[in-house]
């Protein structure tokens, strides 16, 4: 439990005391968390080796009723350290929470699996890119090599915007027409 507790820190939760006081009811919970601006949960995590399922399962639905008597718009998730609970538990306390049994992964790495389980409550962290990224218009002209110079001339006002290209487009065929005498076209 103290690495979930550090890694949702670590992700910006902010550890809340216990007992859980909602709506003037106490909640004892091991550990809770309270997240920022762009993940607003409230994280209850428990743990099934210390504390039967049922008795972790009543406190769940407690915790979601307070919520609603207050008209909390906080969702709740509960993090389940330990053996994973009986599915008919499971399912019910999926019935007022979002719920995160974490195992230890099988190979071993630890770490990796309680990443893993816990993943949509931590920060996606995205690579950097390995190299410049290339100017787009500028590779479909080199792809297609040889362009008729009208296309050529198309895709070069494209990095203008879709109104450039019209209005380009329109001209490029509006010149053979505008030649044509009214009286001559049969």
């Amino acid at each position: 439990m103290d690495r979930i507790a550090s890694l949702l820190a670590e992700a910006g939760y902010r550890r809340i005391p216990t007992p859980l006081s909602i709506a003037g009811l106490d909640f004892e919970v091991p550990l809770a968390f309270v997240g920022g601006a762009t993940s607003p949960d409230l994280v209850l995590v428990a743990d099934t080796a210390f504390e039967p399922e049922q008795r972790i399962l009543r406190k769940l639905e407690g915790v979601a009723r307070a919520l609603d008597v207050v008209a909390s718009k906080r969702p709740l998730t509960a993090v389940l350290a330990g053996p994973r609970p009986s599915s008919s538990v499971l399912d019910a306390m999926s019935r007022v929470c979002r719920v995160l049994p974490v195992n230890s992964a099988p190979d071993g790495d630890a770490e990796a699996g309680i990443k893993n389980w816990l993943a949509v409550l931590l920060p996606l962290h995205l690579p950097e890119p390995s190299r410049g990224i290339a100017d787009p218009l500028s590779e479909v002209a080199r792809h297609l090599g040889g362009l008729d110079s009208e296309v050529a001339r198309l895709v070069e006002r494209a990095q203008d915007g879709p109104g450039a290209v019209q209005a380009l487009l329109y001209e490029l065929v509006a010149e053979p027409v505008s030649g044509l005498d009214a009286g001559s076209v049969a």
